[in-house]
């Protein structure tokens, strides 16, 4: 979705909502599995446009021991200030010894001299950021079996009593041996 803001950076006090309804944002890392649905206020405070609120949808996230799909719900909170200066000119280096924020000039281009939000390209680092780390289907998954593969929620599996060959299977025996010596070699 694409806002035009020269409206409300032009109108001191200026107070404008909108509301979200789409299939999701287009990012190749994030897969959607409910729309993304949302209400936003935008404020301007005379140096600043504020934008407040709240967007749901929910994604499919891989779970990290048996890799099946997991639908996770997220609440995304939008609280975001951006200077009026910087939405006229979001591409305009920062000053010596400023700050650079880069969050106005990855959202904030101009079309014709108009600044345009991309609220598609905000949503998508909010969602980024409230993605868990570590997503797992249920506390006691048993994971993937690291030798055949096979989701060891579904089906028992048996590699674990065959012998490995490995290049590494030689430190296993001094392991198992509780030496610090390699194995005599004659």
């Amino acid at each position: 979705m694409l806002l035009d803001l020269s409206e409300i950076v032009m109108r001191t006090g200026m107070h404008a909502e909108v509301d979200l309804d789409q299939p999701g944002v287009e990012d190749p890392e994030l897969v959607f599995a409910a729309p993304l649905k949302g209400h936003f206020a935008f404020d301007n405070g005379g140096d600043l446009v504020s934008i407040h609120g709240q967007a749901q949808t929910a994604l499919q996230i891989p779970c990290a021991r048996c890799l099946t799909d997991v639908e996770v719900p997220m609440e995304i909170p939008v609280e975001e200030h951006f200077p009026v200066a910087d939405i006229l000119n979001p591409t305009k280096p920062p000053e010596e010894g400023a700050e650079f924020d880069t969050v106005v000039s990855t959202v904030v281009y101009l079309d014709q001299g108009k600044p345009i939000l991309d609220m598609d390209e905000l949503l998508r680092q909010l969602i980024i950021t409230e993605v868990p780390i570590r997503t797992v289907c249920s506390e006691d998954c048993a994971g993937l079996c690291p030798q055949c593969g096979a989701n060891r929620n579904e089906t028992p599996c048996t590699c674990g009593d065959q012998p490995q060959n490995t290049p590494l299977a030689s430190l296993g025996v001094l392991l198992q041996n509780g030496s610090g010596s390699a194995p005599d070699s004659e």
